[in-house]
């Protein structure tokens, strides 16, 4: 079950008393974001399980995932909130130590995700490093089910019938409970690996229309795929480029509404007026307008957050999550030349062995079978603790993209970092009962 490895496993003397026993579920950014939390906000001493079913903290970007370049530029990939500008200072240095003197400021830089996984393993490292109170093991093995304890604390059941008992639970996986981002890379090289060995192939099908698709699609050029690629996208378009500036609209107060459509009608109005306000940069007043939902969400019935669900989640998210400028200007020329192809996309599609699931999508319903609850009455606050038809689950608390089922949002990872410290700010504190190792 675990890799091996474990971090700070002499951090604790013998006969150390109980602490507090903490599991992270999933290893990528979202998990790294929770642990560095944790390690910088949470007095108390703590055991952390880093679990992943594949991969190791970091693995992120190892191969063709490494290449590929962060869908958000540096001034948004600060893991340190207090210290907004953390992740472009250390770019900064980074790129000027590698003789890149001239550079006139990184903050706009879209990076490959290789060197943003250097920059969290630093942060992390230096935040184990002030806490000789703190054991941290990572664990290869696959969450099947997340419930209460008979003795109290949440149990995450293992592959195989293990299981284990944390004081807290935090789900940081991503986009990884529906389709893992390594399955698809996997099977988008065997897919065309398989049809350039043909005389006369058909297409290549990738589904989606996220950052997930574009690296994809673009690794396959690279690799020298000539091929028909087919993209598949849910809303019929390419992902949306970041704009130029930095700065979000300011919004209002928003009404104590519980109805959705007075919700958006409010949210329209603000909208327009920003958009006056911003000169016509629509991508800061939709920043600005998910943050304002998530206040206003708070207020919506169960029957009117789940018709956001089922109906304007995909558009919300299409016009949140943004990718690079040069990204969307080569996927944009790909479909200029007619080696790519836009079509529909349909359900029962990505069953066809010529086609590739790329999508990242909001596992309400896979959180939610984990949990074993329904997940129409799955709701995420804004610190991502969970709540079931409006009943805390204690112990229990949704982090990332893994949370923007439940809720909307965070979309961006400066989103992701402010839910996971507000999740440990909010950790009741109680006397721990398990000893490490036990």
């Amino acid at each position: 079950m675990f890799f091996g490895r474990v971090v700070g496993q002499d951090a604790m003397p013998a006969g150390a008393p109980p602490v507090m026993r903490i599991a992270i579920v999933g290893a990528g950014p979202s998990g790294l974001a929770v642990a560095i939390a944790l390690m910088r906000r949470l007095p108390q001493s703590f055991e952390a399980w880093m679990i992943d079913a594949e991969d190791a903290p970091g693995a992120f970007a190892e191969g063709a995932g490494g290449a590929a370049l962060m869908a958000e530029p540096a001034r948004d990939l600060s893991v340190l909130p207090d210290r907004p500008d953390d992740f472009a200072r250390w770019l900064g240095d980074d790129l000027i130590a590698r003789g890149v003197a001239s550079l006139r400021g990184p903050q706009d830089l879209h990076v490959p995700r290789s060197l943003f996984r250097a920059y969290l393993m630093k942060r992390f490292s230096e935040a184990l490093a002030m806490r000789r109170d703190v054991r941290i093991r990572t664990v290869r093995d696959a969450v099947r089910h997340i419930g209460s304890a008979v003795t109290g604390g949440v149990r995450i059941g293992f592959h195989e019938a293990e299981s284990a008992v944390f004081d807290h639970v935090f789900v940081a996986t991503g986009f990884g409970l529906i389709h893992r981002e390594a399955t698809s890379w996997q099977e988008a090289r065997e897919a065309a690996g398989r049809l350039a060995a043909m005389e006369n192939p058909p297409p290549l099908t990738l589904a989606g229309n996220g950052p997930r698709l574009a690296a994809v699609l673009l690794d396959l050029r690279a690799r020298g795929f000539a091929g028909e690629i087919r993209v598949a996208a849910a809303l019929g378009g390419l992902p949306h480029p970041h704009g130029r500036g930095p700065d979000g609209a300011v919004f209002g107060q928003p009404p104590a509404t519980r109805s959705l459509k007075d919700a958006f009608r409010y949210i329209r109005r603000e909208c327009s007026d920003a958009a006056t306000r911003e000169g016509g940069q629509w991508q800061a007043v939709v920043d600005a307008a998910s943050a304002r939902l998530g206040v206003v969400w708070h207020n919506l019935p169960p029957a009117a957050r789940n018709r956001y669900r089922r109906h304007l989640l995909p558009l919300h998210r299409h016009f949140s999550i943004r990718i690079a400028r040069d990204v969307h200007r080569r996927l944009a020329a790909e479909i200029a030349a007619g080696r790519t192809v836009l079509v529909p996309f349909r359900e029962g599609l990505v069953k066809s062995e010529n086609t590739v699931d790329c999508r990242e999508i909001p596992a309400a319903r896979a959180l939610a079978g984990m949990l074993g609850c329904d997940s129409a009455a799955l709701f995420a606050d804004e610190c991502g603790h969970l709540l079931s038809g409006g009943t805390p689950l204690p112990g229990l608390s949704a982090i990332g993209a893994v949370a923007s089922g439940p809720r909307p949002g965070p979309f961006t990872f400066a989103e992701t970092v402010r839910q996971a410290y507000r999740s440990v700010l909010a950790l009741p504190s109680r006397r721990p009962t398990r000893a490490f190792g036990g």
